[in-house]
């Protein structure tokens, strides 16, 4: 298990790497990219829409450009990385909750959507399933996970404190959630960078 897999570790992390985390993101977490996750969500004006992990908010500000506000509910663990979300878009539902255990009814939303989150969880599978028990059916689940560094040792400190599914692990979680229709990007920030990410979305039967 990495360092940040840890549900305690990883609170105490993000309630000072809040403070920096804004102008970091950017880095590895392009617009185009957090435009193809949104967009991976078919979500339209009328959709409600569920954010696992929303950090300081750089997701569910798309999410929020298309629908508005008041039809996104975020989750995330962290009171301090909520904070900064909030301070940028007051009328998003905000929870503070674990991706394991959504405080949600089954068949609550609409679409399902997490980036940069799975690689901190203990156990993906349980989050996956979790993000499509309160999906309705025919909603999408959409997930962004990062690739491993191509870097030996910078592979090897990352390996360290967080995950790094594979494309293939990510599809077998999905496939293992019962989602169907299952399809992937693999991509990155920036043309002459190396493929970071999988971008992988499900639709619940």
């Amino acid at each position: 298990m990495g360092i940040l897999e840890d549900k305690k570790r990883a609170r105490i992390f993000y309630r000072y790497f809040s403070k920096i985390y804004d102008y970091i993101n950017p880095i590895f977490y392009s617009d185009k990219m957090r435009k193809t996750v949104v967009d991976m969500a078919d979500i339209d004006a009328e959709s409600l829409v569920l954010e696992v992990g929303c950090g300081t908010g750089f997701t569910t500000e798309e999410i929020v450009r298309r629908i508005g506000e008041e039809r996104v509910v975020a989750v995330d663990i962290t009171p301090e990385q909520m904070m900064k979300a909030r301070a940028k878009m007051g009328g998003v539902n905000y929870f503070l909750g674990d991706a394991e255990n959504l405080p949600f009814k089954d068949n609550s939303f609409d679409a399902a959507i997490s980036a940069g989150s799975i690689e901190y969880w203990p156990n993906p599978q349980r989050g996956i399933e979790e993000m499509a028990r309160v999906t309705k059916s025919g909603g999408k689940v959409v997930i962004l996970a990062p690739r491993k560094p191509d870097n030996f040792a910078v592979r090897k400190f990352a390996e360290s404190i967080m995950l790094f599914p594979s494309t293939q692990q990510c599809v077998y979680w999905f496939m293992k959630a019962g989602l169907e229709d299952i399809r992937f990007v693999e991509t990155g920030p920036y043309r002459f960078w190396s493929k970071l990410v999988v971008i992988i979305s499900g639709t619940v039967p």
